[in-house]
């Protein structure tokens, strides 16, 4: 019994314990819901709070209130941002709740219906009022553009309004670049305006809150600048109208102030004192004519022109105009018709003096033709006689004949002039201002010219009487000159053999060839004499002046210079025969050798001046047999250059022939160095090396003429050890060492 007592209480404690445990959780779940519904009471609150705040109707007056409430609803926006996260709770607790309790579950989600509903109210309000801010922020900014123009309409509006159109060409042209200025910032201001109402569409078709706004603001804006168009027309037609009457005005003033300037010159009294001044005043009316012309067609028509617009446009100073006008056309008639007057006057005064001015023209002209006249023959007369030969005196006398004969006609123009003087000086006028020649002086100048004729007839008879004197010493000059030369030149033919009887290739030997030379060359000496004789009669010649002979072409100097060249001619032959003996005698070339380079030297000097040009002498080389290159014309040819080098070591451009032999010698035996080179030479021809050659021997390794010349000068060989001659053998030893110490 106890047992089950004991185990009686315990069920029962377990019972109650189950209770309690039961009822602590249900106490826990009415906790949490209670807690959930005043979450939920709470969000509910503040989102009804919020909505007062985003159902406003308020979207600002101006910019600056559309900026600030812009800007609150931003931190609206943010709040609601940030409490979303808070409402999310309150939600997933309920969630929660309906999940883990069965109490009050139609309730909670009742609940939760009408949050969500009112969260997403909330928003949308938010955003609604959002776009109606920027819509409204654009809307100012528009109205801000609007107002501005407005504002500049309303400025420009007064500054058209003004009725100052300028009193003044420059206060007018003033006006109207400042007219100018303003149409252009007009322009600039017409594309803003239409570039706000383009805007002003845009917002409208954007169905803007406030669309009925903007498009009246657009029209009214619109208007304005229609009516400020028209009164910036209006005001530019009044700024040019008043400056084509100004202008007009100003075109009148200048005409007239012409015309004042031009009424001097008709008023003058001054018509000329002669025909000269007469013809200038003439010349200057007809310019002045001229400039009555243009400036009628420049500033009349211009002025009349101007006139016809501003009457045809009905301008207002129409009166004004018409009356200016006709003041200035007065004038200007009467101007013409004082000018006409004045021109009239003019050519009376000249047909007046045109008579006496012919008469001092004609006497003028005929007065410095015949002092043209005069002073001709004066110079004529008066130039120095000296004259070159009996022709030169027979042609002036003829010419002084013939100037004799031609006086009569200058005698009838010096009765002309006189008589023509005479007429003048019936008029009673004063000297003739177009010459300064007198009837009186003409008269002298004749006088005197008898006077210089007569000394020019002595003049001319001693000048004949000269030349006759010195035409016979031309001749007796001549005589021996012609003579002269004429020696010289046949003398020096014969000496360069020229006539084919050269001295150098006569038929005789060298030494009769140099005989003869020197024979000639005394003969040349000898006639030093004849010579002297010339520059004697020369010297008279000069003494005379007289400077040309036309009986002979040779002077003095010429002679002299050409016997000069043929003394040393005859010596250079000299001494080119004593080289030629010698190097025949020494070096064994030839006579015929020397005869052959003599014949080539003549036959190249083709002009016979006893010299050769280069292009000669290389033309001989190569006939002699001289292996020189073909270079082209302006080529370097060395291997020539250096033959030059040697012939021709100044370089004069010629070789002469005392050069040209010593050369060809010099080659002929250019490659005997040494007499050591010469007994080695002989030596070689020898059979075994002997000192010694035979006659065989030398004629069958030399030329003939070459052996000729060893045989007849080499002495016979002694043999050194029995001292006695061996039979047929010459000593070329004793030979080569004599021949190198000549």
């Amino acid at each position: 019994s106890i047992q089950e007592k004991r185990q009686s209480i315990n069920e029962r404690y377990e019972r109650i314990k189950n209770l309690a445990a039961h009822r602590q959780a249900r106490l826990n779940e009415a906790n949490t819901l209670h807690q959930f519904f005043r979450d939920i009471a709470d969000e509910e609150s503040w989102i009804k709070e919020k909505k007062l705040l985003v159902g406003s109707d308020d979207y600002g007056r101006d910019l600056t209130g559309v900026q600030n409430l812009k800007k609150k609803h931003k931190r609206l926006e943010a709040e609601l941002a940030s409490h979303e996260p808070a409402i999310q709770a309150v939600q997933e607790a309920g969630e929660k709740l309906m999940d883990v309790s069965n109490l009050g579950v139609p309730e909670i989600e009742q609940r939760l219906k009408l949050l969500n509903q009112a969260w997403s109210e909330l928003k949308q309000l938010a955003a609604t009022r959002g776009q109606k801010l920027d819509e409204s922020l654009t809307y100012q900014q528009f109205l801000a553009k609007v107002e501005e123009e407005e504002a500049w309409i309303s400025e420009k509006q007064q500054l058209l309004s003004v009725e100052d159109y300028g009193d003044t060409m420059a206060a007018v042209q003033g006006l109207l670049k400042k007219h100018d200025a303003f149409e252009t910032d007009f322009a600039a201001h017409r594309d803003r305006c239409a570039d706000i109402c383009n805007a002003g569409a845009k917002l409208t078709e954007a169905n803007n809150h406030h669309a009925d706004s903007i498009a009246q603001r657009c029209h009214q804006l619109q208007n304005k600048l229609e009516n400020l168009c028209a009164l910036a027309a209006r005001r530019k037609a009044r700024l040019m109208d008043n400056s084509a009457y100004l202008q007009f005005m100003w075109k009148a003033d200048v005409v007239e102030s012409w015309i004042a300037d031009k009424e001097t010159h008709v008023r003058s009294e001054e018509y000329g004192r002669d025909l000269s001044t007469v013809q200038t005043l003439l010349t200057k009316q007809e310019t002045f004519d001229a400039g009555l012309h243009a400036f009628e067609h420049e500033g009349i028509q211009n002025i009349t022109a101007l006139k016809d617009q501003l009457i045809e446009a009905k301008h207002d100073q129409t009166p004004a105009i018409l009356k200016r006008h006709a003041d200035v056309i007065a004038r200007w008639q009467k101007l013409l018709g004082d000018s006409n007057t004045r021109k009239q006057r003019l050519l009376q005064m000249q047909e007046q003096f045109r008579q006496i001015e012919e008469l001092y023209l004609t006497f003028a002209k005929k007065a410095s033709a015949f002092n043209s006249w005069f002073e001709n023959a004066e110079e004529d007369l008066t130039d120095p006689v000296r004259c070159n030969s009996i022709e030169e005196i027979r042609a002036l006398r003829d010419a002084h004949a013939q100037f004799q004969a031609s006086l009569s006609s200058a005698q009838a123009d010096f009765e002309a002039l006189a008589a023509l003087d005479q007429q003048i000086k019936s008029f009673n006028v004063g000297p003739n201002p177009y010459t300064w020649f007198t009837m009186e002086a003409l008269e002298d100048t004749w006088r005197n010219l008898q006077k210089i004729i007569k000394e020019r007839d002595i003049e001319l008879a001693k000048e004949a009487q000269r030349q006759e004197e010195n035409d016979k010493l031309r001749k007796e000059f001549a005589k021996h000159a012609n003579a002269f030369h004429q020696w010289l030149t046949e003398t020096r033919f014969r000496l360069l053999g020229w006539d084919g009887t050269s001295m150098m290739e006569g038929s005789g030997s060298l030494e009769q060839q140099l005989e003869a030379t020197k024979r000639k060359a005394a003969e040349v000496r000898s006639r030093k004499t004849d010579l002297k004789k010339i520059e004697d009669l020369g010297a008279i010649l000069e003494e005379h002046l007289i400077l040309d002979n036309r009986y002979t072409e040779h002077s003095t100097v010429g002679l002299a210079q050409q016997w000069d060249q043929l003394d040393q001619l005859g010596m250079r032959m000299q001494h080119n025969l004593e080289q030629q003996i010698q190097a025949r005698n020494q070096s064994g070339v030839s006579e015929d050798a020397l005869k052959e380079f003599s014949m080539m030297f003549k036959h190249f000097d083709k002009d016979k001046s006893g010299r050769l040009n280069q292009h000669e002498f290389k033309s001989c080389l190569r006939a002699l047999g001289y292996d020189l290159p073909m270079v082209e014309e302006g080529q370097p040819d060395p291997e020539f250059e250096a033959i030059l080098d040697v012939v021709d070591p100044n370089r004069d451009g010629y070789v002469s022939l005392q050069e040209y032999m010593a050369f060809m010698i010099s080659k002929e035996t250019e490659n005997v160095q040494s007499s050591e080179e010469i007994e080695n030479a002989f030596r070689a021809i020898t059979a075994g090396d002997r000192p010694y050659v035979t006659k065989e021997e030398l004629y069958a390794n030399l030329t003939k003429e070459m052996a000729d010349y060893c045989v007849a000068r080499m002495k016979p060989y002694v043999d050194t050890k029995t001292e006695r001659p061996i039979t047929g053998a010459l000593d070329y030893i004793d030979f080569t060492r004599t021949l190198f110490q000549n």
